[in-house]
């Protein structure tokens, strides 16, 4: 999906660069050497504005598809970590494609939150600065949903330590122990889904550190595999095998914004 806004103007050698046709001075030679239109016009001039929206820039006679931001989706698998460079492990970053793991005229790629190293599942990048402060922003409140493992069975009933009682501890909202640099906490209240006497879906509206495994620590149980979802109204693509990535339709992007196009 190409995020654009309506309007809006940037030079023509930014725009060229950040789509990958090589540093600012090489896109300079490139548009004085007359290998860039605009509008089906020779331009020469490197420092000319362009609209994002409604101008047609051509390079070599093929039309460019201007991007503002990157919205991508990834199923992420197990055994990579949520950062740009790791000195131990393989990132998440590296199982991007180098068309898109760059940088934007709205900024550089940035994940949306963070999931843990063996966790998997729906995992957001984007350049879009205000919809990653929108999802990650504590008083949004934005629900994201996990299917959950656990290593102890849970027998159907409301007394303690049974389903019942697992989902009133927390729709009520639990206190976790800390955990590594993080100090104790009280979460907010959250909800959890029964599939099985192990499985479950838990839908929480923060995001604390390790904080689905804390819950169910403090529960007594233990969360043997974690997979994430949902954010908001956005669903993982199920298609999507594990380690790959496409970019959010329009359609999905409404849904991650909860918001009806």
């Amino acid at each position: 999906m190409a995020g654009k806004v309506l309007g809006q103007r940037e030079r023509l050698d930014k725009v060229l660069a950040n789509h990958g046709f090589g540093t600012r001075k090489e896109v300079k030679h490139l548009i004085h050497f007359g290998r860039v239109t605009l509008n089906g016009s020779v331009c020469r001039d490197d420092a000319v504005h362009v609209n994002l929206e409604t101008d047609e820039i051509c390079v070599d006679g093929k039309a460019l598809e201007v991007k503002l931001n990157a919205y991508i989706m990834m199923n992420k698998p197990a055994g990579y970590v949520c950062a740009s460079k790791d000195g131990l492990h393989e990132t998440v970053f590296s199982l991007l494609g180098e068309e898109l793991n760059r940088n934007y005229l709205g900024g550089s790629l940035q994940l949306v939150g963070r999931l843990d190293i063996d966790t998997e599942g729906l995992l957001i990048f984007t350049s879009d600065g205000a919809l990653n402060h929108y999802i990650t922003s504590p008083q949004n409140k934005i629900p994201k949903t996990y299917f959950v493992r656990l290593k102890d069975k849970i027998l159907p009933g409301n007394e303690e330590g049974q389903q019942d009682d697992y989902v009133k501890k927390l729709s009520l909202g639990m206190h976790i122990e800390a955990e590594g640099n993080e100090g104790e906490a009280d979460c907010l209240p959250a909800h959890l889904e029964w599939k099985t006497q192990d499985e479950a879906c838990l839908t929480v509206y923060e995001g604390k550190y390790h904080e689905v495994k804390r819950l169910f620590k403090a529960l007594g149980n233990e969360v043997i595999y974690l997979k994430r979802l949902k954010i908001n109204g956005l669903t993982l693509d199920e298609s999507l095998p594990k380690g790959s990535w496409r970019e959010l339709t329009s359609e999905e992007y409404a849904l991650l914004l909860d918001k009806k196009i």
